[in-house]
């Protein structure tokens, strides 16, 4: 169905039109704010995966610096072991040598 042209403007100058569009002119430029909002957001967010990942960095590699001290350590108990068993089996030849077991 076609309309007149003077019809359309008619209905263009309606006053509920025109707070229509007002709103959404408001709503257009609230949008245009939450986009630009939402920008900086997305530049925070990825600083801070640079920032976690900096930190996981740093942190993997001391816990691989204190897994491997705790390695050592291991193996240094170990030897202490083997040394304490050496130096008590010294000390029972000397006593059973001094209480004449041998």
């Amino acid at each position: 169905m076609a309309m007149p042209a003077s019809k359309l403007e008619f209905e263009l100058e309606d006053p509920l039109e025109n707070i229509v569009l007002e709103r959404v002119a408001k709503l257009e430029t609230n949008v245009e704010h939450i986009k630009s909002d939402v920008a900086e957001l997305k530049t925070d967010v990825r600083r801070m995966n640079d920032k976690i990942d900096s930190v996981d960095q740093r942190l993997t590699s001391k816990i691989d610096s204190v897994l491997q001290a705790v390695a050592d350590l291991k193996v240094g108990r170990a030897f202490d072991r083997v040394w304490w068993f050496l130096m008590s089996g010294a000390l029972l030849g000397v006593m059973a040598r001094a209480f004449k077991w041998l």
